[in-house]
């Protein structure tokens, strides 16, 4: 198992360096960038960090192959959560793949020994689909051994979406057990600023029934 662990963040390796080569082919390709900025992190039930993030990326892709970088940055010198995610998505039609490298460096970009790019304990290899209008997505970390389940769908304006986490082999998701972490209620909206453009708001209530935690989320997309 280690040893299919190791040959597969070589092929994490693989695949960003072949994503970097499509800029310099005649391939026709597609790129993205943009920031999200938050009142607070929450991904999955679990808030990270304190006080407001920035959160940019940036994606590029051809065809059914697309590849990105995301981050998360607290606006605070002393708000903690930093976060810097790689990741490569193949989208087979009814089913996409993806692998994501999450990656968590100090203040001044820095990482601690052992951890880095391609490095740590943080690879997921997750999968994506939608059913009769409810979307479906799995996420298992490898070396961690936490598997997440979401289930979403959408009720008039409102966006709802279940995650249950399972994390036998260490506390990750739901302090070494498992459970629904996740319950989260969202919308958005774009606010007209002149005739010709709009900002784009999202806001989120968001309740973690295992940690007996909830969090109200305000965003704004750039």
């Amino acid at each position: 198992m280690k040893n299919f662990i190791l040959s597969f963040s070589q092929s994490i390796k693989l695949a960003l360096i072949t994503l970097v080569a499509l800029m310099s082919t005649n391939i026709s390709y597609s790129q993205d960038f943009g920031a999200d900025l938050v009142s607070s992190y929450v991904w999955r039930g679990t808030q990270f960090g304190s006080g407001a993030h920035i959160q940019p990326y940036m994606d590029l892709g051809s065809g059914n192959f697309t590849g990105g970088v995301w981050g998360s940055f607290p606006t605070t010198a002393n708000g903690g959560g930093n976060e810097l995610d790689l990741w490569v998505s193949y989208d087979f039609g009814p089913l996409a793949l993806t692998v994501t490298n999450y990656t968590f460096p100090g203040e001044g970009g820095a990482y601690a020994d052992g951890e880095g790019l391609f490095n740590g304990d943080y690879t997921e290899l997750a999968a994506s689909t939608s059913l009769g209008g409810i979307d479906l997505s799995a996420g298992y970390f490898t070396e961690v051994e936490a598997l997440y389940i979401e289930l979403g769908t959408s009720i008039g304006a409102v966006d709802i979406a279940l995650g249950y986490g399972d994390d036998a082999g260490d506390a990750f998701y739901a302090g070494g057990g498992s459970g629904l972490v996740n319950m989260s209620f969202s919308g958005s909206k774009d606010i007209a600023i002149t005739e010709s453009y709009s900002l784009p708001v999202f806001g989120s209530f968001i309740v973690n029934p295992d940690a007996e935690t909830a969090f109200l989320v305000f965003g704004v997309s750039f």
